[in-house]
């Protein structure tokens, strides 16, 4: 049976959407939004359809219906009575961040490890499907066997994954609202100076560009997770918040 693994950290009328990234659950995330939390900040965090499933099922599901349970995210807030919200994703949560706020008006946003850039190259859908079997004790060359009776299904969730990462780039420039930029130096998915990409293409008049000398692409989870969470309780104290209470 499914487990919904999202999760909802009340803690004041500021609130947070904090997604995960691809191939991750709200665990990848939690340690952060339990800091969030800790400062003041109420934090949903929405898993994703299929994500933390088997194979079988998470390969029927889609990035589209990824990114609408994000903004399902985003509209629960909203209906616990939270106006003012920002967005934090990792990795592919920071591109869902990235679409939000080319289409939504959050309060800021924060992609952390966000792949969009000029080269759109990340780890292929098989190594994450390798790690998460590996997780489930199976063994190596049944994996390999498991994959190949999914190619089909890998190769339409890779086209989907690069069509729908292509399309949040080439609309960066709607961007507007105030944004911090984490990226890990031994990023190990995408190339460390592609963060300058969403930089220089966001027409945000309030942007920040942070590196993490020693993390890697789960930059939440790494060995400066503290920093990064520190960093990114600094950024949301500074807006301009309308205070509200929230019942």
């Amino acid at each position: 049976m499914s487990t919904d693994r999202s999760f909802l950290l009340k803690a004041g009328s500021r609130a947070v959407l904090l997604l995960h990234g691809f191939a991750g659950t709200t665990e990848d995330v939690r340690e952060l939004g339990e800091y969030l939390a800790e400062n003041g900040y109420t934090v949903y965090a929405p898993n994703y359809r299929g994500h933390g499933e088997e194979p079988a099922i998470f390969l029927k599901t889609t990035p589209d219906m990824w990114y609408e349970d994000a903004k399902a995210g985003y509209k629960h807030l909203q209906d616990q009575g939270y106006h003012e919200i920002a967005i934090v994703g990792a990795a592919m949560g920071g591109v869902f961040a990235l679409k939000m706020a080319e289409t939504f008006n959050p309060k800021a946003i924060a992609p952390l490890c966000a792949n969009v850039n000029r080269k759109m190259r990340y780890i292929p859908v098989e190594k994450y499907l390798l790690k998460s079997m590996s997780r489930e004790g199976i063994a190596d060359e049944e994996a390999q066997v498991m994959l190949a009776n999914y190619a089909p299904e890998i190769k339409t969730m890779t086209d989907a994954r690069s069509s729908f990462y292509k399309a949040v780039a080439s609309d960066i420039e709607r961007i507007e609202v105030p944004t911090m930029i984490g990226q890990g130096c031994q990023d190990e998915e995408i190339a460390p100076d592609d963060a300058n990409y969403i930089f220089k293409n966001i027409h945000s008049d309030d942007k920040q560009l942070c590196f993490y000398a020693g993390s890697g692409h789960d930059i939440t989870t790494d060995c400066e997770k503290d920093i990064l969470a520190e960093d990114l309780v600094y950024f949301l104290d500074d807006l301009m918040w309308v205070e509200e209470v929230v019942v």
